[in-house]
């Protein structure tokens, strides 16, 4: 009895093996493989990087220069001096025009010529050549109505220049650059100068005799910056101080003459 039964749950366990899928049994050698490691994907990139690197051109110190992203703070350093004026000379016509003249206002054209030694320092010596107009703000009053004062009138008074001429020893500590809403960038420096001048004066001794022509000595500081538009033309501006001694009715009195400058400047020779 015993016997049977066993025979029995033997054949019933071969028939439940046999209604098993094919599907579910696989042969070992069907097994898929694991997928690699992530480690070796980002060996992988990185050895493209490199290589990428490598082939950057090399920046003006020998090294790779570092690639651009498209991250807002990854941005390029800042580049070294585009214009250079070392070992050039600039020649510059100008326009100088006074400002705030208690009598004369002068207007004058001249030509300044300037060597740059270098990209900070430089020597410069200038020739102008103006006329004087009525600029006082006053008005004389007598027996008469008041009126704007004669030429006559102011012919003892300081400030008509005829001629000034000097020279200058300028350093430009300063070169930058403006972006105009990322369309142009531009380029300048900011220079500050000073030297000796002389100046030609037409003012008469007292209010009777003629005006006469004479020499005096001063000197000239100025500040300004230069624009360029390319590497050999630049927009010049400039405020500038002149300071004289001038002899006004058998007296000697300091008097100061300031000065908007401007104009367009050229450069020649090779540079440095």
């Amino acid at each position: 009895m015993n016997r049977a039964c066993l025979l029995f749950i033997s054949a019933a366990l071969a028939a439940r093996a046999e209604e098993v899928p094919a599907a579910l049994v696989q042969p070992a050698a069907q097994i898929q493989p694991l997928a690699q490691p992530q480690a070796t994907q980002t060996q992988a990139t990185q050895t493209q990087a490199t290589k990428a690197v490598a082939e950057l051109p090399q920046g003006a110190g020998g090294g790779q220069l570092a690639p651009m992203t498209s991250a807002p703070n990854a941005l390029p350093p800042v580049v070294a001096q585009l214009f250079h004026v070392g070992g050039t000379l600039e020649v510059e016509p100008l326009l100088s025009i006074s400002l705030g003249d208690p009598f004369y206002r002068t207007y004058a054209l001249g030509l300044r010529g300037e060597q740059h030694f270098g990209e900070r320092w430089s020597l410069a010596a200038h020739v102008l050549v103006g006329a004087s107009s009525i600029a006082a703000p006053i008005e004389l009053c007598g027996g008469a109505p008041c009126s704007s004062p004669a030429r006559d009138q102011l012919r003892s008074t300081p400030g008509q220049l005829q001629f000034m001429t000097g020279f200058e020893v300028s350093y430009a500590p300063v070169y930058g650059k403006l972006s105009l809403i990322g369309e142009r960038t531009i380029h300048f420096d900011a220079y500050v100068s000073l030297g000796p001048e002389l100046v030609s004066e037409r003012i008469a001794p007292d209010a009777v005799l003629p005006l006469a022509s004479r020499w005096e000595a001063g000197g000239r500081a100025s500040v300004g910056e230069r624009i360029f538009l390319t590497d050999r033309m630049v927009v010049r501006l400039g405020l500038s101080e002149l300071v004289y001694g001038s002899k006004v009715r058998d007296r000697t009195e300091l008097e100061r003459k300031l000065s908007f400058e401007g104009g367009l400047a050229w450069f020649f020779g090779a540079g440095r």
